[in-house]
């Protein structure tokens, strides 16, 4: 189509969370805030939302819960099991009420501004 915009993607590497890896989320997350946080509030499937251009990859594993709370991170390479969990505070940008859903700081653009590429081949399947 002439004119359209090309759609920038995330880097879209998936990978299942290690229990060991849940379970430092959840320690984590209920040392904050006890009790709270269940297996069902960690990421099953850990997904590299961020666009980059390396063989490091950074998912969310656990959102934490309160308007300024921040979230926790994974970063993991190619061939390695993700085995570390970080809080980071939420990228602070916004766009029409929109927050992005990222860390700040992150690399690449804001959540709304990339696509999935499996999303986008479901959309064109369907």
């Amino acid at each position: 189509m002439p004119g359209a915009q090309e759609e920038r993607l995330i880097c879209g590497r998936r990978v299942v969370s290690p229990p060991s890896l849940v379970r430092a989320a959840l320690s984590m997350a209920n040392a904050l805030m006890p009790g709270t946080y269940s297996d069902d509030d960690a990421q099953q499937e850990l997904v590299c939302a961020i666009s980059h251009d390396n063989s490091e990859h950074q998912a969310l594993v656990l959102g934490l819960r309160g308007p300024h709370a921040g979230s926790l991170w994974t970063v993991w390479c190619d061939g390695v099991e993700p085995s570390t969990v970080v809080e980071l505070p939420d990228c602070p940008a916004v766009r029409l009420g929109e927050a992005c859903s990222e860390f700040e700081g992150h690399p690449g653009g804001h959540s709304w501004e990339l696509a999935d590429a499996r999303l986008l081949a479901s959309e064109v399947s369907a």
